[in-house]
C-alpha cells in the first residue's frame, strides 16, 4: 500500500516503508504523483473520490475504487 501526503499533511509522517505501508511525499499535486503510479505501476488500485484523478488513473489503465471499497477491506 502507498499512501501519498501533500502540502502540510507531509509533516504528518516521513518517508519510509512500515509494515507494507510506503509514505511518499509529493513534489508538487498529490494526484500528479498518484497518476504517475498508476502510469508506472498499472497493476495497482487507487482509492479516490475524485473523479479528475479517477479518469486520469483509468487512463493509465489502472483500476479506480471509491473509499468504501476502502473502508470494506478494513473492517470485519
Amino acid at each position: 500500500m502507498t499512501l501519498v501526503l501533500e502540502g502540510r499533511a507531509r509533516a504528518g509522517a516521513d518517508e519510509a516503508e512500515v509494515e507494507g505501508v510506503e509514505v511518499v511525499h509529493a513534489a508538487g499535486d498529490g494526484d500528479d504523483t498518484i497518476a504517475a503510479i498508476a502510469e508506472a505501476h498499472r497493476a495497482v488500485i487507487v482509492v479516490t473520490a475524485d473523479r479528475e484523478l479517477a479518469e486520469r488513473v483509468r487512463a493509465a489503465n489502472a483500476e479506480v475504487v471509491g473509499p468504501r471499497w476502502l473502508l470494506d477491506q478494513l473492517v470485519d
